[in-house]
């Protein structure tokens, strides 16, 4: 979050803006493309309140969506007109050091690290994978059951369901593997069960189910059918306190991350790590290392993945927060990262689409949703396709890779 933000934007929010520039020698824009258009902007709208940043930044994407349907020279629902450019990034090498400070409630010191890594990056215009192609969508702008008002988060539990964050509605609803809708809980407030801008999701191999309530600085654990169960953390700089909670991730420990970003310079932008009780266990990165960490995610050797979104880039740690390495030169906002069986990491771009890395962060391929993709969350089945929430379109978009 950039200081002097209100934390009430949402964190999705605060990315959007920008966008395609209009072509002069073009200036016709289809009707259904143009009532499109509009309807996705008054369900951006519908999901601010009374908040007057929220509501231009839901006009300036509107103004942008226009301008690239005028550019186009044949526009049609539902692209009409918006079109993504892939561009590729491959690592070199070269040699850096970053150091790394752990705390944790078992010691009474500090302890420091430091690590080498050996991490660049540079453009390039080449794959070497295809893309994944979507399969299945579904959602539209609304408060009704499997409609979604600013979708954000998303998590994939042992048998299949999909969890997403309906941030703009306050609640968390479920839906199986084809996105038939099961069931729905949450609502404004700050109670137990409540959430004030739901952001990141994350399940367990227990089937449990936690969300980082941004709004209420805390994280909420549920059973799978949306039975409350506890809660821990409160505003604040302090152990297990948070700014906003904005990702979550468990690993195979059952251990919960929570990125923690705080309007304050980023001065105690961090990681935070707990047992599946809330229990405070470490946390590192205050002090500048990151830059509004707004996801995180794990692989089934223990890494810890960290989306560094004012850094355009992401960040790559042991399970106690030692810094094993790092890639950047993303082509938009990291809003979400994801990994596969295989170690594979899916990054979820604002503006610019899906990047898939492997582990060690040399690009494999690339993909779009189509018109008005606003990738945030982003998750993955044990059958490795790829769940993305398309925020722009207030759906969800299922990817199958080959």
């Amino acid at each position: 979050m950039k200081a002097g933000v209100p934390s009430s934007v949402g964190l999705a929010m605060l990315l959007v803006g920008g966008g395609l520039t209009a072509s002069p020698a073009l200036a016709k824009c289809r009707s259904d493309c143009k009532k499109q258009i509009v309807a996705e902007a008054k369900a951006c709208k519908s999901g601010c309140g009374k908040d007057k940043v929220c509501k231009k930044a839901c006009r300036d994407e509107k103004t942008s969506d226009v301008a690239a349907c005028k550019a186009a020279p044949n526009p049609t629902p539902p692209d009409c007109g918006e079109t993504t450019t892939t561009t590729t990034t491959s690592t070199s090498a070269v040699t850096s050091s970053t150091t790394t400070t752990s705390t944790s409630t078992s010691i009474t010191s500090t302890t420091t690290s430091t690590t080498s890594t050996t991490t660049s990056t540079s453009a390039s215009t080449s794959t070497t994978e295809p893309p994944c192609s979507s399969v299945l969508q579904w959602g539209a702008p609304g408060s009704g059951n499997g409609e979604f008002i600013n979708p954000t988060g998303i998590a994939i539990d042992g048998s299949g369901n999909i969890y997403v964050a309906d941030s703009g509605n306050n609640r968390i609803q479920k839906f199986d593997a084809s996105g038939t809708f099961l069931t729905t809980w949450g609502s404004s407030g700050s109670g137990d069960g409540q959430f004030s801008n739901p952001f990141g999701v994350a399940t367990d191999g227990g089937g449990h189910v936690y969300v980082a309530d941004s709004g209420n600085s805390r994280v909420q654990k549920f059973d799978a059918s949306g039975t409350f169960l506890t809660t821990w953390g409160s505003a604040g700089s302090g152990t297990g306190q948070f700014g906003l909670s904005a990702g979550v991730a468990t690993d195979g420990s059952e251990s919960v991350y929570v990125s923690d970003v705080h309007n304050d310079n980023h001065l105690h932008d961090r990681v935070q790590k707990f047992d599946a009780s809330g229990n405070f266990l470490l946390t590192w990165g205050s002090g500048g290392q990151f830059d509004s960490p707004v996801a995180v995610a794990t692989d089934t050797s223990g890494h810890v993945y960290v989306a560094d979104t004012g850094n355009f880039r992401i960040q790559k740690f042991d399970a106690i927060g030692t810094f094993l390495t790092m890639w950047g030169n993303l082509k938009s906002e990291a809003e979400g990262v994801a990994t596969n069986s295989t170690g594979d990491v899916y990054v979820s771009e604002f503006h610019a689409g899906i990047e898939k890395f492997d582990g060690s962060g040399t690009f494999l391929t690339a993909w779009s949703g189509g018109f008005n993709f606003k990738p945030v969350g982003v998750a993955t089945d044990a059958s490795g396709n790829v769940y993305v929430v398309d925020y722009g379109n207030n759906r969800v978009q299922k990817f199958a890779c080959p």
